[in-house]
């Protein structure tokens, strides 16, 4: 009677002891996983590299990059050979032009430097994930760290760094809607003197800005040219941000703001700068 009374209890047991065990190693599984998170997605870089910049090249987004290459295995299936040449061929285009492009790059950049006493490291774009972030090709081997601010050759903003791998940043724009930098309106008046008005550039997502907590008695018109003031202490003074496009104002309301066409350029921009020695004031 007993073999049959604790024979069920027994195996109750036995599984209660296997459900434990996978949880304890699933729960280790896990740990280890986000142990090691940081320099995973860095070796999966260093592997992938190459072809993300091949395809950032040619135009195509990282948030696009799984699908574009699973579409071209399959035309691979269709024409290999008409599809190996065309790649070739694309990547001779594609590597001339970026030669000559740095060489500019640097040249702009170099004479842009020695006016305001900047180091920097230039920076390749790899990829846009859709959710204004960018990633560019150096990280903290290259002596990149957090909060470094980005521009590109003609001193225009495109952000800041905000997350450093050991080979590769990703920097948020500031068209992101987490981003919000002082700036203000430059004006010429009739005399010949320029006005500065204080406001605040955020981001609105989708590669948009707008200006922000501008007083409403101060006068901003359309095509005025918006600059970052350094008031918050992350970007240098005087760098390009955008140009009023349309003015949302309400006398009712203390604050005015207005519509802004920034000046960064995704999509024909392929080097960027990290300003390295910006002393925050």
């Amino acid at each position: 009677m007993n073999l049959f009374t604790w024979s069920p209890i027994n195996k109750k047991k036995r599984n209660y002891f296997k459900i434990l065990s996978c949880l304890i190693i699933l729960f280790i599984f896990v740990a280890v996983l986000n142990l090691f998170s940081k320099p995973l997605k860095n070796y999966f870089y260093i592997l992938s590299s190459p072809a993300q910049k091949t395809f950032f090249s040619a135009g195509v987004s990282t948030s696009g990059f799984l699908d574009s290459f699973l579409n071209l295995s399959d035309l691979a299936k269709e024409n290999e050979n008409l599809k190996k040449e065309n790649q070739y061929l694309l990547y001779k285009i594609s590597v001339l032009i970026s030669n000559q492009k740095n060489t500019e790059a640097i040249f702009d950049f170099s004479n842009s430097c020695q006016e305001k006493n900047f180091t920097n490291v230039m920076a390749s774009q790899i990829g846009f994930d859709g959710q204004d972030i960018v990633s560019i090709d150096k990280g903290a081997s290259g002596g990149l760290s957090e909060g470094m601010p980005v521009i590109d050759q003609h001193g225009v903003i495109f952000g800041k760094i905000f997350e450093v791998y050991e080979n590769f940043s990703k920097v948020m724009l500031i068209s992101n809607k987490n981003s919000a930098i002082d700036v203000m309106v430059q004006r010429v008046l009739e005399d010949g003197s320029l006005q500065q008005i204080n406001g605040v550039v955020r981001g609105s997502g989708s590669l948009s800005i707008y200006l922000d907590l501008v007083q409403v008695d101060q006068e901003i018109k359309e095509g005025d040219v918006v600059l970052s003031s350094s008031l918050e202490k992350v970007f240098p003074k005087d760098l390009l941000v955008g140009k009023i496009t349309k003015i949302n104002k309400d006398d009712q309301k203390p604050f005015q703001s207005a519509e802004l066409k920034p000046f960064f350029e995704v999509e024909n921009t392929d080097n960027l700068f990290v300003i390295t020695n910006y002393k925050q004031p």
